[in-house]
């Protein structure tokens, strides 16, 4: 069982309280009554978005919640999924119909699992507040009929230490809130949103515990941009990842999200559109999106044969929009996902299987895929003066020109491997023993030694470079047939396993962001010798 969060109120946080009890607002979003319940309004909204949520704040929030008395109160359970590298609890909250088990495990029947992760870069905050608002909405009686085909998670602060960290000069550009946002690195110093293949911060190995004890369907990852002058209020995008379930990619691309972007055009008023940035300079003009590597979190959970969503709300509309358009397409995605729970039940179940019979392939040497040609909403910023600062930030305005462009939204990768019958390790460090089962993948020691055919990579050329201010390592080889003798002890990884995908991103050594990657095999690698995996054949 995961341990019940403790809650302790100072005498400050009891004068919050009585703000609670007194004070109330209309809803933010102008839809639902959840906002206009009597003492429960987050930081954001007391302050009319001049402020965000302290991390007290969220944890006085939440139990005020609890408190409440509101009819619905009941669907929802505070508990914690861990602790930030500061000690500061991480907490979890579930929302779920009254008839569904009190356990915090993911024995939910044939309903859908929904994670959705706030605040993982703590000067992106429109996450956490959508969090705190839909969490009361649930608890006043709205949004019930989503809780017929789901079952809901929210971490609402996942980058707790970062987030106490707030300065009116962190992201300085972002149209509000002007009291300041916390940081975007936790209590080490580390970027949580590449994390997630290395694990070396608490608050990613809390959250991969999560992952494993409640394997949900669905993850979403809230976040806000900057970059380029365009005419979203939001942007998005899927798992980016070549190694996922091409059944997966397909429906979430094609028919999930631009379900959900059409609902939230014609529900809320908002434009959303596939995560990207212009070019800079006066290049040609083309929308093209980010990264493809798992070390980023959605393109990590698709690996994990599910579905996986970013969110990025635009940093340059006003905070209170950005909260009321992050809170639309949370919702819309709720929903979607809720009416097409058989089929998403039935995609995940399949791509296990493919996973397990073998039918999937490893795919490296990465680009963008063929670009499509579509109109983009190109945009025209102005600046607002911040009141108390000798500074300017970049304000979204009305002037949009559609444009047809050149559109890289997916990778495609140029070389494939088959799927092998697992891979070998014969001297695995506890460092790397230690990272598989954080993972969750499955792994043996055999217990006697053992001839094998197997494939082996001959390192051609060791490049370290730097990444963020840590050294990442690049290596260049072949693989080659051979016959050798793996003695006892040695570990084997199976790949009749339904996070073979996963394993085989963090072992193969062609890999293009692996343990070898983050340094797990730095002292068994040199120029000329053989990579410490072996493919099993």
């Amino acid at each position: 069982m995961i341990p019940k969060l403790t809650l302790i109120l100072s005498a400050t946080s009891m004068v919050l309280l009585v703000g609670f009890a007194t004070t109330a607002r209309a809803s933010p979003t102008g839809q639902g009554q959840g906002g206009k319940v009597d003492g429960l309004q987050t930081r954001a909204e007391r302050s009319n978005w001049q402020e965000t949520s302290r991390y007290s704040d969220v944890i006085e929030f939440l139990d005020a919640l609890k408190k409440s008395g509101l009819p619905h109160v009941d669907r929802i359970d505070v508990q914690t999924c861990g602790q930030s590298e500061e000690g500061r609890d991480l907490p979890v909250v579930r929302v779920a119909d009254k008839a569904y088990a009190t356990d915090m495990d993911a024995a939910a029947g044939q309903k859908i699992r929904i994670l959705i992760n706030a605040n993982i870069h703590a000067g992106e905050v429109e996450g956490k507040e959508v969090a705190m608002i839909l969490l009361r909405e649930f608890a006043s009686g709205e949004h019930a009929e989503l809780l017929d085909q789901c079952v809901l998670w929210f971490v609402p602060i996942f980058n707790a230490d970062g987030n106490e960290k707030v300065n009116p000069r962190n992201r300085l550009q972002q149209n509000g809130p002007d009291a300041g946002v916390g940081e975007r690195f936790n209590g080490k110093g580390l970027d949580l949103n590449r994390d997630f293949v290395k694990v070396e911060s608490s608050e990613c190995r809390a959250m991969l515990g999560l992952f494993k004890r409640l394997d949900p369907h669905v993850f979403m990852d809230l976040h806000t941009t900057d970059g380029s002058a365009h005419g979203y209020q939001l942007t998005y995008a899927p798992s980016l990842s070549t190694n996922i379930d091409p059944s997966l990619d397909e429906f979430t691309r094609k028919t999930l999200l631009t379900t959900i972007r059409s609902r939230v055009r014609d529900k809320y008023g908002f434009e959303t559109y596939d995560y990207g940035n212009f070019p800079r300079g006066r290049g040609t003009l083309r929308w093209t999106t980010y990264d493809h590597r798992p070390r980023f979190g959605t393109n990590y959970y698709g690996l994990r044969n599910r579905i996986a969503i970013l969110s990025e709300a635009y940093s340059y509309a006003s905070f209170e929009r950005r909260v009321k358009v992050t809170r639309a397409f949370v919702l819309e995605t709720i929903r979607s996902v809720s009416e097409n729970a058989t089929k998403i039940w039935d995609l995940c179940v399949q791509a296990d299987k493919r996973v397990a019979s073998g039918e999937w392939t490893f795919g490296y040497d990465t680009d963008y895929a063929k670009p499509i040609e579509d109109e983009v909403l190109v945009g025209r910023l102005d600046r607002r003066k911040i009141e108390g600062l000798d500074a300017h930030c970049r304000v979204q305005t009305d002037e949009v020109e559609k444009t047809k462009m050149e559109v890289r939204v997916a990778f495609a990768s140029a070389k494939h491997l088959s799927a092998p019958e697992g891979w070998a390790i014969e001297s695995a460090s506890p460092a790397l023993i230690e990272r598989l089962d954080l993972h969750g993948i499955r792994h043996q020691k055999l217990k006697e030694a053992s001839e094998r055919e197997v494939e082996a990579f001959r390192i051609e050329a060791i490049h370290l470079e730097r990444y963020q201010g840590q050294r990442v390592t690049v290596i260049e080889g072949k693989y080659a047939p051979k016959t050798v003798t793996l003695p006892e002890g040695t570990l084997v990884i199976p790949a009749t396993q339904r996070l073979a995908r996963l394993a085989a991103q963090l072992l193969e050594p062609c890999s293009e962001d692996s343990l070898t990657t983050w340094g797990l095999f730095l002292g068994q690698l040199e120029k000329g010798g053989q990579h410490p995996v072996l493919r099993l054949r």
